[in-house]
């Protein structure tokens, strides 16, 4: 392999470290990746004695890298997340969400060596369908929504340093962080004085925070066919109670039955003080169709 000390320009000088050719692109300057998933999981019950209600549950996923990397060393690194599934049982009159996520992330850097650079990066975060909350009158089964798209959507941006040893461990570091959740109005209109929706108060439509965050991903084989992906983040919010500190943590254990049939099991976790203050827990296991784009 090429070493960026042995690239010189057309006066003999040499070229600043070469991410072409050190990092994981394989000597191409752009790089697309992905993966798509589709689960599926029934049950059905009939005349069964010890009981049960059947069901009926659609998941699909996906995963979509965007890289780019030249010889002055710039590096923009984007993912694109989408994740919806609905269930339905037997008695109930609606189809509800089982998942519902969809994320873009976007960094940019600028080399300082072979593995450190200056970076800047966006990241939006939303859901693309309503939810609702589920309640009986008379007997009859009724909704509210509760959120909707864009309702709560999350903005974070900030400036700071990009740390990327190769496509399977990355951290980036940024110590000025803006953020930004924006809401529907007709969800804040009629709150109760003293409460929030998703942090934004009465009336309003956005609330705003500075801070600092810590954002990172680490990808490991643990044996053949079964990787197991971690995506972290911490937020400290400079304005208010800095002591607490938002914690999203979100680890993936796939395995690959063969080249399409696949498993995974997943668990997220949120803590985070200015959305709604609790403990936001996620897990879901399927088995379903896999393909790498």
């Amino acid at each position: 392999m090429i070493s960026a000390a042995q690239e010189v320009d057309e006066n003999g000088n040499p070229l600043p470290y070469d991410v072409v050719i050190q990092s994981e692109l394989g000597g191409k300057i752009f790089k697309f990746s992905g993966n798509t998933r589709f689960n599926f999981n029934q049950a059905y019950f009939s005349n069964w004695v010890s009981g049960g209600e059947s069901s009926l549950t659609g998941l699909f996923g996906l995963d979509y890298n965007f890289n780019y990397s030249d010889r002055k060393g710039l590096v923009w690194d984007s993912n694109l997340l989408l994740s919806l599934g609905t269930t339905f049982i037997t008695g109930n009159t609606f189809f509800k969400k089982a998942d519902d996520r969809f994320e873009i992330r976007s960094l940019v850097g600028k080399q300082i060596n072979a593995e450190w650079n200056y970076s800047a990066f966006l990241k939006f975060k939303t859901q693309l369908l309503p939810d609702y909350r589920y309640f009986k009158v008379d007997g009859e089964e009724q909704r509210e929504k509760t959120s909707q798209f864009f309702s709560p959507a999350i903005i974070q941006s900030g400036l700071g340093w990009y740390y990327k040893k190769n496509d399977n461990l990355w951290l980036n570091l940024s110590p000025l962080t803006a953020r930004m959740f924006l809401v529907s109005q007709k969800f804040t209109r009629d709150l109760e004085e003293g409460k929030n929706y998703f942090g934004v108060e009465k009336g309003k439509r956005s609330a705003f925070f500075l801070g600092a965050s810590i954002t990172g991903y680490y990808k490991v084989t643990l044996m053949k066919n079964v990787i197991f992906e971690n995506n972290y983040n911490f937020y400290v919010n400079y304005l208010e109670n800095p002591q607490n500190v938002d914690v999203e943590w979100n680890g993936n254990l796939r395995f690959k039955v063969n080249d399409i049939i696949s498993g995974n099991f997943l668990l997220h976790l949120i803590y985070d003080d200015d959305l709604i203050g609790e403990l936001q827990f996620r897990e879901l296991i399927g088995l379903g169709v896999n393909i790498d784009l």
